[in-house]
Formats: structure tokens, C-alpha cells, sequence
């Protein structure tokens, strides 16, 4: 027996959404309005009036034994979760943060070393713990004193034995880089 003080279905339904409503759901080939408009980074060419991509909010990448290593123009999430067992991580951000864009970064290695590098007028957070390693924030020479662009990556990162890394560069203008980032340079 129904209660007698609960409303019964409407003729349009059992709530209270129109019966014709239907949900914006974008069709094949359309493109979902982006969260954020900015910039292109220097150095990359985008045809006038195209759409900036939108980024993946997540991504996870990892390996038992091996290295990851990222650089030149690559998709990255707004958040990376980097799970490493054995081996280097080595990731390039110059050609793919935008001005006033944030990434989150976070890392988690057993044996192996961690080395990121961010463009010049980058801000860098840099937090986590490591038993037997250091956690660095180094600025090149060239890159120092440029002006902020509003990008920020942070980087939360857990390692028990190696290094990790965070050096700001300016973009590749094909000069020798310093020893240990010359994984950088483009061939």
C-alpha cells in the first residue's frame, strides 16, 4: 500500500524533469568545450583560430624494470602518477606546459633516479621524501631571471634509493646541455 502523503508519479513521469529532457552528450567528431584556454608554448607553430587540446585530467605510467623517458612534444595529463620498481624516469616539459597551466606530478620509485625538466618562468613545487637520495630544484644559468609565464608544476615524489630532479631550461636552441641532461638535446 502506497503512503498516502507521498506523491504518485506525474503524467510526465516519475520526477521532476521534463519527459523531453535529454542530456548534452557530444556526438562522434565533436569536441567537448575545454576546460581552460591558454597559450601555446614557445616554439610551437599552431595553425590561426584552431582549438587548443584538452588534456586527459589523469594518467598512470610505470614499469617493473626499464625506464620512461618523454621528450619533445608528448601528451601529458593534468595529473601523472609515474610507478617505477627499477629503473630512470626522464621527462621533458618544455615543449607541453602552456603559460598558466598546472600539472601535478607524482612519483613513486623503488631504485632509480627522477629527473624532470620544466621551462624557463616555470614555478616549481617540489615535496616527498627520499631514504637514500636528494630532492633538487636547479636553475640553468640562461633560464635565470626570465619572467614568470603562471605555469606551476608540483611534484610530490617517493623513492628509496636515487635521486630526483626538477631542472628549469630555456627551450633547446641546439647548444650542448650540462652533463646528466643531455638526454634533453634533440638529435
Amino acid at each position: 500500500m502506497a503512503n498516502p502523503t507521498t506523491p504518485g508519479p506525474s503524467p510526465e513521469g516519475p520526477s521532476e524533469v521534463p519527459h523531453d529532457w535529454r542530456p548534452a552528450i557530444p556526438q562522434p567528431g565533436e569536441r567537448p568545450v575545454p576546460r581552460e584556454e591558454v597559450g601555446d608554448p614557445p616554439g610551437l607553430a599552431r595553425p590561426a583560430g584552431s582549438p587548443v587540446p584538452a588534456r586527459q585530467s589523469s594518467q598512470t605510467m610505470g614499469t617493473l624494470m626499464g625506464d620512461i623517458t618523454r621528450t619533445g612534444s608528448w601528451q601529458v595529463a593534468e595529473r601523472t602518477t609515474l610507478l617505477m620498481f627499477l629503473g630512470d624516469v626522464r621527462l621533458d616539459l618544455r615543449e607541453v606546459l602552456r603559460p598558466g597551466e598546472t600539472l601535478e606530478i607524482s612519483t613513486y620509485t623503488g631504485l632509480g633516479d627522477v629527473k624532470l625538466v620544466v621551462p624557463a618562468g616555470t614555478r616549481v613545487e617540489l615535496q616527498g621524501f627520499t631514504l637514500l637520495g636528494d630532492l633538487r630544484h636547479d636553475v640553468d644559468p640562461a633560464a635565470d631571471g626570465v619572467p614568470e609565464t603562471g605555469a606551476c608544476v608540483r611534484v610530490n615524489a617517493t623513492s628509496l634509493l636515487g635521486d630526483v630532479r626538477v631542472r628549469t631550461m630555456p627551450p633547446d636552441d641546439g647548444s650542448r646541455p650540462p652533463r646528466g641532461w643531455r638526454w634533453t638535446q634533440k638529435r
